[in-house]
């Protein structure tokens, strides 16, 4: 694994958005809990995103995920997570050791609501480092576009996950 980038003692973040939602999908708790956890080099890619990822499984309860992907300017972004699986709970916990949102850390759980439905419950906290430290008013701004960039995405994902569990 990468070295962890260097931050100078008692380095502060210029911002700290936590945020939260819940995406529900129409299929059992086992089987999305395993769609989810079931990364792979290919998942930019079958999620129409323009990166790459590297997958490295640690254990099979670790697994470190090296993604890059554009950014403005020509330029591109990396960004590792390392995630830990707790399947007995159906949860996983990433978090950033590499990259822009260094510390960043995003929980995940997928909680059963019958014998064929579930929800995805997630709770992000995502830390920038870089640009002036942002007021309450902005850090709160910044949480509700996370929120929904993110809930959109997943709003994809329960599609994608309906539409092959529906082919099984």
């Amino acid at each position: 694994m990468p070295a962890r980038p260097t931050r100078s003692p008692g380095s502060k973040a210029s911002a700290c958005a936590d945020y939260s939602f819940r995406q529900r999908f129409r299929v059992p708790a086992p089987w999305a809990f395993r769609w989810c956890i079931d990364f792979t080099p290919y998942d930019w890619k079958n999620s129409g995103g323009h990166g790459s990822r590297k997958v490295t499984w640690v254990t099979p309860r670790t697994v470190v995920l090296d993604d890059s992907f554009p950014a403005p300017g020509g330029r591109r972004v990396r960004k590792v997570k390392f995630v830990q699986i707790y399947p007995e709970v159906r949860r996983w916990v990433s978090t950033h050791v590499v990259g822009p949102n260094y510390g960043s850390q995003f929980r995940y759980a997928i909680v059963p609501d019958g014998a064929n439905r579930c929800a995805l419950v997630f709770e992000g906290r995502e830390l920038r480092w870089n640009g002036p430290e942002l007021t309450s008013v902005a850090t709160r701004r910044l949480a509700k576009r996370l929120r929904t960039e993110d809930s959109g995405l997943w709003k994809e994902f329960a599609r994608e996950i309906e539409a092959e569990y529906s082919t099984k």
